[in-house]
């Protein structure tokens, strides 16, 4: 059986163990970067764009890159709007196409969060497109940047984390299709590792019935990775730091060793460090050769 949307290619994920990498692009380098590495080593791949991303390059342009890219090579990349907040753009793009909405009302009182989940996933089953809709329950510290010399205050991110039984009412009362849960990961990279509790998220993945996703998967330890993906069959894991810092500090280098002006001619080694980092990641998660 053909698999065509975004909701087989999760199913599938989360009965074969492996996950689908959620990478943020903000330019044509970097969504360049993405989709070469899912060419060549034939992975799902889902492209995506913070509200500040989504802004700067525009989500309808975004969209038209994607769909022509499918077009092209056949490949499952498919587009989600990320940590998004202002329901009348999310509401465009849904109209507009978009795979995959998540809606971020982590920092509103519950009841607001869960109203605007309703509303969002209302939208999206009247397009009748099988968009899938994730909401993020409890919020997701950090920002996605290096942090040097900062650490993770664990102790204090650990009362926040996500409760069991409170996520299997919160997504049986909303009726999202995906969770963000928080149980470690942090958005960025800190002077201290990332633990993941995954006692936490095994008893996640037992009571609530749907999709899982992973925030902050940078600089996050591979083998924990992969238990996350085992354990709690998360089939979503979001990368962005790591992408940024890749963009940077190639471009740092090229800039140092050429007078060159043209800017076409100084991206090639920039799009391919960063898709150095997509490549490695998608290993990791176990997507190459399932698109």
């Amino acid at each position: 059986m053909a698999l065509h949307s975004i909701r087989d290619y999760f199913e599938k994920a989360r009965k074969k163990g492996f996950a689908i990498g959620a990478f943020n692009v903000a330019n044509i380098e970097t969504f360049k970067a993405v989709v070469a590495a899912a060419e060549k080593l034939k992975s799902p791949a889902i492209i995506e764009s913070s509200s500040g991303e989504t802004a700067y390059i525009d989500g309808e342009n975004l969209f038209d890159l994607v769909a022509n890219f499918r077009q092209r090579t056949g490949l499952p990349v498919f587009l989600n709007l990320d940590h998004a907040q202002d329901l009348k753009i999310i509401k465009n793009l849904i109209n507009v196409g978009y795979d995959l909405i998540h809606y971020d009302g982590s920092e509103l009182p519950v009841k607001a969060n869960m109203r605007n989940c309703k509303k969002v996933v209302g939208w999206a089953r009247k397009a009748r497109r099988g968009i899938l809709v994730e909401a993020e329950m409890d919020h997701i510290t950090g920002s996605s940047a290096p942090h040097p010399g900062k650490k993770i205050k664990l102790v204090q991110a650990q009362r926040e984390y996500t409760d069991p039984d409170k996520a299997a009412h919160f997504v049986h009362l909303t009726g999202v299709d995906t969770l963000a849960v928080f149980i470690g990961n942090v958005h960025g990279i800190y002077a201290d590792t990332k633990f993941l509790d995954l006692d936490r998220l095994h008893r996640i993945a037992q009571k609530v019935h749907c999709f899982l996703s992973l925030h902050g998967g940078s600089g996050i330890d591979g083998g924990m990775i992969k238990n996350a993906i085992d354990v709690g069959k998360i089939v979503k894991i979001n990368i962005n730091t790591e992408l940024r810092i890749a963009f940077r500090e190639s471009l740092e280098k090229v800039l140092e060793t050429t007078d060159e002006v043209a800017t076409y001619k100084l991206m090639p080694p920039v799009i391919a460090a960063v898709q150095a980092v997509v490549e490695k990641k998608m290993k990791l998660f176990g997507s190459i050769g399932q698109a």
